[in-house]
C-alpha cells in the first residue's frame, strides 16, 4: 500500500473495491480518517445544502492516474462570505486543495476539512477544459 499521505482519491477508491464489503468501515478508519492530503483538483460543482454561506463544493482529481475515474469525487464545505473568490469559479477550473480527510464514502465520495485551498490562475489549457455554462 502506498503511504497514505501521497494516495490520490482514485488509488483510495481503487484500493476500497478490493475489500469485502463488511471490512470498509474499518479499514477506512484504520487507514484513511485524520490523514493529511493535498490533491491537484478541478472544480465541479457548488450545492446549497441550507447551511447559509457554507456551500458543499465538489472537485475532481485533475490529471490522468493509473486509477483514474470521473465517478472519484471530492467534497469540502467553505464559506463563501469568507472566500468571495469562489463566486466566480466554473467548472473545470483547477484548484489545489490542503486538508485532511473527514469522511469517505465508498459510493458518494471523499469529504475534507480543508487546511487551504488555491485557485489556480487560468492557462491556455484551461480554456478548453473550462465549461462557459456554468458559474456559481
Amino acid at each position: 500500500m502506498a503511504n497514505n499521505a501521497s494516495l490520490t482519491p482514485a488509488e483510495i477508491s481503487w484500493q476500497l473495491h478490493r475489500l469485502p464489503a463488511l471490512e470498509r468501515d474499518a479499514f477506512i478508519a484504520a487507514h484513511y480518517l485524520g490523514q493529511p492530503v493535498a490533491w491537484k483538483t478541478r472544480f465541479f460543482d457548488a450545492i446549497d445544502w441550507g447551511a447559509g454561506s457554507v456551500l458543499q463544493f465538489s472537485f475532481l482529481q485533475r490529471g490522468w492516474h493509473r486509477h483514474s475515474r470521473l465517478d472519484n469525487p471530492i467534497y469540502a464545505y467553505i464559506d463563501i462570505e469568507q472566500h468571495s473568490e469562489t463566486r466566480g469559479l466554473r467548472r473545470g477550473r483547477r484548484i489545489d486543495l490542503e486538508g485532511t480527510i473527514k469522511g469517505v464514502d465508498f459510493v458518494t465520495g471523499i469529504t475534507l476539512t480543508l487546511d487551504r485551498f488555491e485557485i489556480l490562475p487560468v492557462n491556455f489549457l484551461d480554456r478548453f477544459v473550462i465549461s462557459s455554462d456554468s458559474r456559481y
